[in-house]
């Protein structure tokens, strides 16, 4: 793994401007108002950019203005030469929009990708979305992305999370990570850090890598230079590339996928996508290191656009704080072959380098693991509460406690559906308790324990797996 020094950094984001603003050192992001700056009117089709405004009409431009601020509105002369009483009022300048656009944009198919960037976004912190005019469009009108200056109080959930819990250290055969300062309870938030940059999943798999890298460096280069300086002191880079493989190569390599809902609604009056998939870096989530059993849980809350990530175990002052880049439920030698062939390097974790019969033992729960959630998942089966039972006991024998709400999920509607209520509320307790710090409160699972527990009779997994008990909802039968 490599890091940059701080003069290396400089250097590199003087060149990057360059590059992208065509030699020039003009980064291309003026600042203008949303609407004309993000369609400007030679997207002349509905399907580049619907119509669709949120603020008043303004007046559109043949191409973005080149200057950094936003033209005054002028007069045509037959105006201009009518009686002073009888001219309409000027128009009234609109303040400039937080949002500046590259001046570079690629297609791939009819989709065309540019960079945006909000460099007040999170206190400062700064924020860039390489995706379409229209759905940027959809995020910038609402929130988190719509607000027009940060508020005199608005602070970065990254300072708000971080600053006593744990310090980046240089971590042996790693490169730099991260430890704590003191000791962190389970369940306690570690930290909750909006991205320096997010990519729409279509980008990302669509464009050809020279095409994304330039993007990239101009969603770089836009952002505040303590957020840019972060992003490019990430591993992922190496000496002999060019600035723009470095960008691309740090962005690839601590990207994690992550799923906006609601983009698409809304557009005059239509139902369109409910959700798009980004991938995004987050400059201190992506000092975590991997562990095949970790002490951190995370998930994307959209609603805020920040990776919010928990302690699954107690954290000691000293230990490493660690995230799982795989499945934990994999085979060990599925995780190894996915470690190394996505992140190229060999897990040393204590699950990996366990003794030959201990590892054959742990893979051995796994398999076990596997076949009992496809049992209990079948609800036509003879599973039993029983089964349920060493399911939650092979996850925490696993260390799995990153997955064991599923766990707990299971036990819950298997107690339930022989009718005993107090255990089937305790499990579906337990889920809640994990799963709201793991999986956020808006997933699908979270609404039926809370339901079980209001009621566990009136649940749909009463008594389901008793001969005469009620049918699971959405079944045929009578």
């Amino acid at each position: 793994m490599h890091t940059l020094t701080l003069v290396t950094i400089l250097l590199f984001s003087a060149t990057l401007t360059t590059l992208v603003a065509g030699g020039n050192g003009n980064t291309g992001h003026p600042s203008h108002p949303i609407s004309p700056f993000i369609c400007p009117s030679h997207f002349n089709s509905q399907h580049d950019c619907p119509a669709y405004n949120p603020q008043p009409s303004i007046n559109k431009r043949t191409k973005p203005p080149s200057s950094s601020h936003t033209p005054q509105f002028q007069p045509s002369p037959e105006v201009q030469a009518q009686p002073k009483d009888t001219q309409e009022p000027p128009e009234t300048p609109r303040p400039a929009s937080p949002w500046s656009r590259s001046h570079i944009c690629r297609r791939v198919g009819l989709d065309e990708f540019c960079a945006f960037t909000y460099s007040a976004f999170s206190g400062g912190q700064g924020i860039s979305l390489i995706t379409t005019p229209a759905k940027m469009l959809l995020l910038g009108s609402q929130p988190p992305l719509n607000e027009s200056l940060p508020s005199a109080s608005s602070e970065s959930p990254m300072a708000q999370d971080v600053v006593l819990l744990f310090k980046d250290v240089p971590i042996p055969g790693k490169g730099i990570g991260l430890v704590a300062t003191q000791m962190i309870r389970a369940g306690r938030r570690v930290m909750a850090a909006t991205p320096a940059v997010m990519v729409d999943d279509k980008a990302f798999r669509g464009l050809r890598r020279e095409d994304l890298a330039i993007l990239l460096g101009q969603a770089i280069v836009a952002l505040p230079g303590e957020h840019r300086a972060r992003f490019l002191n990430l591993s992922g880079s190496a000496v002999e590339e060019t600035q723009l493989e470095k960008v691309y190569k740090i962005f690839s390599t601590n990207a994690f996928r992550t799923t906006v809902f609601g983009v698409g609604l809304g557009v005059d009056g239509k139902e369109g996508d409910k959700e798009t998939d980004f991938q995004s870096t987050f400059t201190q989530v992506s000092r975590l290191n991997h562990d095949c059993s970790p002490n951190l849980g995370y998930y994307f809350d959209s609603a805020t656009l920040s990776h919010k990530v928990y302690a699954v175990k107690d954290i000691f002052p000293g230990e490493e704080l660690t995230i799982s880049y795989v499945d934990v439920l994999h085979p060990s030698t599925t995780r190894s072959t996915l470690l190394h062939k996505t992140w190229t390097f060999t897990c040393s974790c204590p699950r990996c380098t366990a003794e030959p019969h201990l590892l054959a033992e742990s893979d051995a729960r796994v398999a076990q693991i596997t076949q009992l959630r496809r049992e209990l998942d079948d609800y036509s089966a003879s599973a039993t509460p029983e089964k349920a039972e060493l399911l939650v006991t092979l996850y925490e024998l696993e260390g799995a406690a990153v997955r064991i709400y599923e766990a707990y999920y299971r036990a819950a509607l298997e107690w339930n559906g022989v009718g005993d209520a107090a255990r089937a509320t305790r499990y579906a307790r337990l889920c809640l308790a994990k799963g709201l710090v793991l999986r956020g409160p808006e997933r699908p699972f979270v609404e039926s324990m809370r339901a079980l527990v209001a009621d566990p009779a009136g649940h749909w997994s009463w008594r389901f797996r008793v001969k005469d008990g009620l049918k699971r909802e959405g079944e045929g039968g009578k």
